[in-house]
């Protein structure tokens, strides 16, 4: 006989429900097109359980986007983690976030929907560990004398807000061009400054 689940485990598993089934949901259909009937109607539980996790539809958008951005941050590390030089890190790095824009679930609630949906600080709540890394590619590229920018952190800033606009851009289209333009991009601006 299984043993009994604890009244946590019970909420755990409830949470994970709601944000599996709401995440599909909104991949396919948008925000807007997804109802929390339809996000609950599935799972057995009743509208009751979903308010006991987030205060309504929104609150269980921007979870789904929080953990997208996780997945973003990680999946951008894998790709940069075997390298060992600075500027590869850089480049690679930025490429693979722009690839992101095109796999299917991420394109459409984080590159699409969030925007629309959640508030810009919001996003860049969310986006603060991915920033905080490439803030610190950067730093390391300029210490290393890599690259030749004005001022590190605003070069940052700059190269996060073309990435995003970018990533936007390769969200719009399916084609392997849009985001082999984007990567040539990216690359390039960052080319500019290089040592």
């Amino acid at each position: 006989m299984p043993a009994k689940l604890t009244k946590a485990e019970q909420t755990r598993r409830t949470r994970r429900a709601i944000l599996d089934r709401a995440r599909q949901l909104f991949a396919e259909k948008g925000y807007a097109a997804t109802g929390t009937e339809e996000i609950i109607s599935e799972l057995g539980i009743t509208r009751g359980a979903l308010y006991h996790q987030f205060k309504g539809k929104q609150a269980v958008f921007e979870a789904v986007v929080e953990e997208a951005y996780g997945e973003i941050t990680a999946y951008i590390g894998a790709q940069v983690e075997p390298l060992e030089d600075t500027w590869e890190q850089l480049v690679l790095g930025s490429q693979a976030f722009l690839k992101v824009a095109q796999q299917e679930d991420l394109r459409r609630i984080v590159f699409i929907e969030a925007p629309a949906v959640l508030a810009a600080e919001t996003l860049v709540t969310f986006d603060q560990y991915g920033f905080g890394l490439l803030r610190e590619s950067i730093q390391t590229a300029v210490d290393k004398g890599q690259l030749d920018v004005v001022d590190a952190e605003g070069f940052s800033h700059l190269v996060n807000g073309a990435l995003n606009e970018l990533a936007a851009w390769v969200a719009q289209s399916e084609e392997a061009e849009r985001l082999e333009t984007a990567q040539a991009l990216a690359k390039d601006l960052l080319e500019k400054h290089r040592v």
